[in-house]
């Protein structure tokens, strides 16, 4: 991290500490185009990230990600633990998992195609200790796949979190379900794919 960057990422905080009344209107009164301001700013310091926004229990929660680019971590996880105390806010680093009801109603539509979670299957592959997921749907076909799997990062970043999508798995790959008749039963839910990584974890422990 240069110099530079930390001057930048010091300047955005005292100009968002400055402004932050104005930027609660993005909640209060729904002027979204108020995120373009923001998001301004955060390509001064590094393009390619991305903003999220939420109102929790009169907390306002800025979200601050890398939109999963893995070279861009670093820099997101630095705004955040320079960020300031700044009265009814809270500063996030990165896409969080959704909380389990919320991931049991979890649907979101790419390209035409709905895509939910409990219909999606996975299977872990490990070789020479790296994990890939292997994702199985019946919408995946060569013209789609593309779109597909965007949406399935997508869904990953609600259901494990945008941190564990990008550095627990080491590939993702993309096949019609039909491809997975000999194995069918060894498949789970992407809905599951938490509760796999945590296990996997604990065994390399």
């Amino acid at each position: 991290m240069d110099s530079n960057n930390n001057k930048l990422i010091d300047e955005f905080w005292k100009w968002f500490g400055q402004s932050e009344l104005t930027y609660r209107r993005i909640f209060d009164s729904h002027e979204t185009d108020l995120i373009d301001d923001i998001l301004n700013k955060l390509i001064e310091i590094q393009e390619g990230l991305a903003v999220e926004f939420e109102k929790s229990n009169n907390i306002y929660v800025m979200t601050i990600s890398a939109d999963g680019v893995e070279d861009n971590f670093d820099i997101v996880q630095n705004i955040i633990d320079k960020s300031l105390a700044v009265k009814n806010w809270k500063f996030v680093a990165f896409r969080q998992p959704y909380g389990k009801d919320q991931i049991n109603k979890l649907v979101i539509s790419v390209g035409g195609h709905t895509l939910d979670p409990k219909e999606i299957m996975f299977f872990p592959i490990i070789e020479d200790e790296k994990l890939y997921i292997q994702i199985f749907s019946a919408d995946i076909t060569e013209d789609t796949k593309n779109k597909i799997g965007y949406g399935c990062l997508m869904l990953l970043d609600n259901i494990i979190g945008e941190y564990a999508c990008v550095k627990k798995v080491d590939g993702y790959e993309y096949y019609n379900l039909t491809e997975a008749t000999e194995f069918e039963n060894e498949l789970n839910p992407l809905t599951e794919i938490g509760k796999y990584l945590d296990s996997y974890y604990q065994l390399k422990e």
